[in-house]
């Protein structure tokens, strides 16, 4: 084998790699525009790439499917992870308003859907209620969020202050976060007990129960 090969294969690896994250991106803002109904011919187009190569890297549009919603996943648990890690004055609002300023794409596009799920989203997503949970707890020992406030409503708080937008991001970011200073506001009122709380609160349990289908 010749000095050069290793470099060649590292160099396609490479370039495989960014076309995979160029298509799951394409993916997730077609999703947010359209639904997951939307062609895959769609995706490719904007993905600058051609049909073929998407299912030669998945299966099916399920796969596809799948892939966003796994990297959606593991997108959200590395920020919970860090920001449990940096340990600041407040663990929500620090984990919502880093997701709404790094994420690229709105994560809600990738939930609220009734899919068939894997054994990696599976376990991906108890790695994530994990996760918040130690995260939300936090900050229910600290007085910043009501004793009933759980790891499911944090998600769902993200689904609604992230909204697919028809703006550019760098407009649309200041105006979630904007919301997310009312949101944390309300949140500390009702934890002092400054304010009324309507409902029940949502379990993990529920929360994921929203994005799998039942019928395995």
């Amino acid at each position: 084998m010749s000095s050069s090969e290793p470099t060649v294969d590292r160099g396609r690896a490479k370039e495989a790699r960014a076309n995979d994250r160029a298509v799951l991106e394409a993916a997730r803002d077609v999703f947010a525009e359209q639904g997951f109904q939307a062609s895959t011919a769609t995706i490719a187009q904007r993905a600058g790439v051609g049909v073929a190569s998407i299912y030669r890297r998945y299966g099916s549009k399920d796969d596809l499917v799948h892939a966003l919603r796994l990297l959606a996943l593991e997108d959200v648990i590395r920020i919970a992870e860090e920001v449990i890690a940096e340990a600041p004055q407040s663990t929500i609002a620090r984990f919502l308003t880093r997701h709404l300023e790094e994420a690229a794409n709105p994560l809600a596009t990738t939930f609220g859907q009734r899919l068939p799920t894997t054994p990696e989203i599976d376990a991906a997503a108890a790695r994530l209620g994990e996760a918040l949970e130690t995260l939300v707890a936090a900050d229910r020992n600290r007085g910043n969020a009501p004793a009933d406030y759980t790891a499911g409503e944090l998600m769902l708080a993200i689904a609604h202050l992230r909204p697919h937008l028809a703006v550019p991001q760098a407009n649309a970011t200041p105006l979630h976060l904007r919301q997310l200073d009312l949101y944390l506001a309300g949140l500390q009122q009702i934890a002092r007990g400054a304010a009324p709380q309507r409902g029940t609160a949502l379990s993990w349990d529920d929360w994921v129960s929203f994005n799998s289908d039942p019928q395995r």
